[in-house]
């Protein structure tokens, strides 16, 4: 973050004098993240048909009128719960940066789409149990009216995750509480929501393919970065004042925030 001294400092100070139960706030982003994985993994399971981008609105009908409560089971976990889940991890790695100086433009830019991919998984959410009662009660047209709407959508929350990962990984400098990898991860994620964001934009099926790329780059992204929080936060409570001395000796760039 912006001030690794002192965040460490000030996490490692409250520690020893907050009351007991208080540390455990610090497992919240990599509870959100494995929770987050739940999600997806359970809503996923629980569809048994994937549609084709260009379903046909009778083929769309057909399907969440054989299936309404996997539907919603689908759409309740893997939009809402998600949704809800994956604003708790970028508020945790976003909000001690946003306080700071360092980097405040593409932390604001990062916040925006992030808060962009949120509120578009929510809307998908109400949309797609919408959907399914109108499926159910045998409105086709607008049934796949809404489906497409829904896709179109997915394109449009995956372009603003792809603005939120490269925001991300420009803000972040690897280091053992930020790893490498993670800034990797949300390269290669960027790309391959761009594709599939592409896809689902214009409903292109032949493309389609590249969500399940990108949907295993994203949970393996939002699930790591919500686990390396909590480390951070971990080890940053248990450093000594003489460690903190000498992070301040051998990485006086830390203390200023670089």
């Amino acid at each position: 973050m912006t001030n690794d001294l002192t965040t460490a400092s000030a996490t490692a100070s409250s520690a020893r004098g907050a009351p007991a139960g208080r540390p455990a706030w610090r497992y919240i982003p990599a509870a959100a993240g494995v929770a987050y994985l739940a999600a997806w993994v359970t809503g996923l399971s629980v569809w048994p048909v994937n549609l084709a981008l260009n379903a046909t609105a009778s083929q769309e009908a057909a399907s969440h009128a054989a299936h309404p409560a996997e539907a919603a089971a689908q759409y309740l976990l893997a939009e809402g719960l998600a949704a809800l889940l994956l604003a708790v991890v970028l508020a945790s790695a976003l909000l001690p940066r946003l306080r700071g100086r360092a980097g405040r433009r593409v932390t604001t830019s990062a916040a925006i789409f992030g808060a962009v991919a949120v509120t578009v998984s929510l809307t998908q959410c109400v949309i797609g149990l919408v959907l399914t009662a109108a499926a159910a009660d045998h409105h086709v047209t607008t049934s796949g009216e809404l489906f497409r709407l829904l896709n179109r959508l997915d394109g449009v929350k995956m372009l603003a995750l792809a603005t939120t990962a490269l925001c991300l990984a420009a803000a972040q400098r690897p280091s053992p509480a930020r790893p490498r990898w993670l800034r990797v991860t949300a390269v290669l994620l960027a790309l391959a929501l761009a594709a599939s964001g592409y896809a689902y934009l214009t409903l292109t099926n032949s493309l389609a393919w590249t969500a399940y790329v990108s949907g295993v780059l994203l949970i393996v992204w939002v699930t790591g970065t919500g686990i390396a929080l909590t480390a951070r936060q971990h080890r940053a409570s248990t450093l000594s004042p003489h460690d903190l001395h000498t992070i301040s000796i051998h990485h006086p760039e830390r203390s200023q925030g670089k």
